[in-house]
């Protein structure tokens, strides 16, 4: 059984898609509705609890070999054990059949956000625990075992190396050798790579671990300027990224990797790092470093959160920071905002990827001046992500405006004053960005947004970081607050107007 997975922003194209083939029929799911327009409506009931994600659909196919066939019983069953395994418990999910003859499948048609709690189901590792998943289900259902994704983005050892490896492992069984037979090196070289791109790092960051296990990595490029491939070099054998097979070469690498690769802002680097390789680590600690990797991968968790606080910070941010509550209840109920329950002075502001999915976190204490927040935990490598809210225009509008700025207390005040100059909401999609660090912008999406504001603090920080920026973006537009803070002229306003008030009110009552 193969699988495959893609995540949308429309429910009704892809009911619509789904229910108009020929030979199709709803056979399952959770969901009441019976066609395409009734499944929608239904969908944006799971919508409406964080209307700020963005990809929310969540599209899986699940196919038989040629020659299998099942019941829409036995389907059925099947999906719900998958959805379930994938973490899918508290979802929306609607399950069609398409009977083709010679290709019997379905298509699971998902919300992404959980009914339990409006958060976003974690992606993270999602193809390889489907692929699992799938083997299981083959075994439990007596069906035909598939080739995985992975085995089919790995070029195989030759037939002479699978049987070197075979004739010492029986050798070693039977005491005729002493030690455990070596994987061929293609082998162990592709395992070295999965394992420092486990994390998703940038690509520069992924030559610099390569480099300290001791693997020799050469890139090239193109007159225009264009990848015209990589290589790696290890135990004095060299080798292709196209002879290790498709998830290796330089754009396999971000397509199937998700190596995070961004022309502008890591084409300096790597040349750096190419000319000026790191020293490899002995030996002895090479193992070390990777769980090292693979932990910060697995274990990154939020600072706790006590509900009982909300009350404290909303009223700290609405009567101190001078905030309005439409910016600030749905903060708080995204959980995109919390005191921390360890420390009650500091506050918690989630950083997401652009799906909405939650990624990392910043941490504000209430005590500095300039709002500016530190990664959490601290002293650790930026997780990616931002912290970020949109307005204006409809859910699904094509981001045309962005206001970048210092720190999320930052984003939520310009908003505000964004929100009174437009006295309403403003009339396009617009994002404000907290940028915690000028290297790891989207740049993807905002390299084609015509409209981006540089509103960094007006202090020797915010200029250079907004010179950073505007070298990567050049239609970007230096917008600084005059002498203070956006927040503190959130304030400031916000005083005028009760003092104006307060004049009126003595007006009346004379």
């Amino acid at each position: 059984m193969i699988g495959n997975q893609t995540k949308g922003k429309s429910f009704r194209g892809l009911l619509e898609y789904l229910s108009n083939r020929e030979e199709s029929s709803l056979i399952g799911g959770n969901m009441f509705g019976r066609n395409a327009r009734e499944l929608a409506k239904e969908f944006r009931l799971s919508r409406q609890l964080n209307p700020e994600a963005m990809k929310v659909v969540h599209h899986v196919s699940l196919s038989l070999s040629p020659g299998e066939r099942l019941d829409n019983d036995t389907w059925c069953e099947i999906a719900d054990k998958y959805m379930v395994a994938m973490g899918y418990t508290s979802n929306q999910y609607a399950i069609y059949r398409h009977n083709d003859h010679d290709h019997d499948h379905i298509h699971i048609c998902a919300s992404r956000i959980s009914l339990d709690d409006g958060k976003i189901t974690s992606d993270s590792w999602e193809y390889v625990r489907s692929e699992k998943i799938i083997r299981q289900l083959e075994m439990e259902y007596g069906l035909q075992q598939t080739i995985s994704s992975k085995e089919k983005l790995n070029r195989a050892p030759s037939i002479g190396q699978q049987q070197r490896v075979e004739r010492e492992q029986r050798e070693y069984e039977q005491g005729l050798r002493e030690t455990v037979p070596q994987k061929p090196i293609k082998s162990q070289l592709i395992e070295l790579i999965d394992r420092a791109a486990i994390d998703k790092p940038t690509m520069p960051q992924l030559i610099e671990r390569l480099q300290l296990l001791g693997v020799e990595v050469r890139h090239g490029v193109t007159r225009n300027g264009k990848s015209k491939g990589i290589s790696y070099s290890w135990n004095d054998q060299k080798f292709s990224g196209t002879s290790l097979g498709p998830a290796y070469t330089f754009p396999g690498l971000q397509k199937h990797k998700e190596i995070d690769y961004q022309p502008e802002r890591d084409d300096e680097r790597i040349n750096v790092v190419l000319l000026i390789p790191s020293v490899p680590l002995p030996i002895e600690q090479v193992e070390k470093f990777l769980q090292e990797i693979e932990l910060k991968q697995t274990q990154w968790e939020p600072p706790p959160e006590d509900e009982s606080l909300r009350p404290v910070l909303q009223n700290y941010l609405t009567q101190k920071r001078g905030l309005t509550n439409f910016l600030v209840e749905p903060l708080q109920r995204q959980g995109l905002g919390y005191i921390d329950q360890q420390q009650q002075h500091r506050v918690v502001f989630i950083k997401r990827l652009l799906n909405g999915e939650k990624s990392g976190a910043l941490v504000w204490d209430t005590h500095r001046e300039d709002n500016r927040c530190i990664e959490y935990p601290e002293n650790s490598d930026r997780s990616k992500g931002w912290f970020y809210l949109k307005l204006g225009g409809e859910p699904d509008s094509q981001i045309e405006r962005v206001i970048l700025c210092d720190s999320p207390i930052e984003a939520l005040s310009i908003a505000h004053i964004d929100r009174d100059a437009h006295k309403g909401q403003p009339p396009v999609r617009t994002m404000y960005m907290a940028v915690d660090d000028p290297n790891s912008l989207p740049l993807e999406l905002l390299k084609n947004v015509n409209r981006i504001s540089l509103a960094f603090n007006n202090d020797e920080h915010g200029n250079e970081t907004a010179q950073v920026v505007q070298k990567m973006l050049p239609q970007a537009k230096r917008v600084e607050p005059s002498g203070m803070t956006w927040n503190e002229i959130l304030i400031e306003a916000k005083q005028r107007e009760i003092e104006q008030q307060k004049q009126r009110s003595r007006g009346f009552s004379r």
